[in-house]
């Protein structure tokens, strides 16, 4: 199917695999960002070992996808940094204003 030239092409979504988020990451991202994407999958793979199971594994990969897509475009990368700065700083929203993981899944699909 070739997409009609009056309609603007659909951006591609970021593959939630680790190769694609090292690949964004190493194009866009400061080098300690990067170290301490390295350092959590490392460990994330040693838990997964450890424990026989993949879920620390997927959940690691799972939270730097967000961080990977938000490199992707400046504008998304400010919004997601002064968020995650009111998270640390006051803690999460209240629970009726949090999205939930079937939200998540269903908006982005990981």
């Amino acid at each position: 199917m070739v997409a009609d030239p009056g309609e603007p092409a659909a951006q591609a979504r970021l593959a939630c695999s680790p190769a694609a988020i090292r690949a964004v990451l190493a194009a866009n991202a400061d080098p300690e960002t990067i170290r301490r994407y390295d350092d959590d999958l490392d460990a994330a793979f040693e838990r997964s070992r450890r424990l026989g199971d993949l879920t620390p594994l997927v959940d690691a990969v799972r939270r730097w996808w967000f961080e990977a897509d938000s490199w992707l475009d400046p504008a998304a990368r400010s919004v997601y940094q002064a968020r995650l700065g009111r998270y640390l700083a006051d803690g999460p929203p209240p629970r009726a204003r949090r999205v939930s993981r079937a939200q998540i899944t269903e908006r982005y699909g990981v």
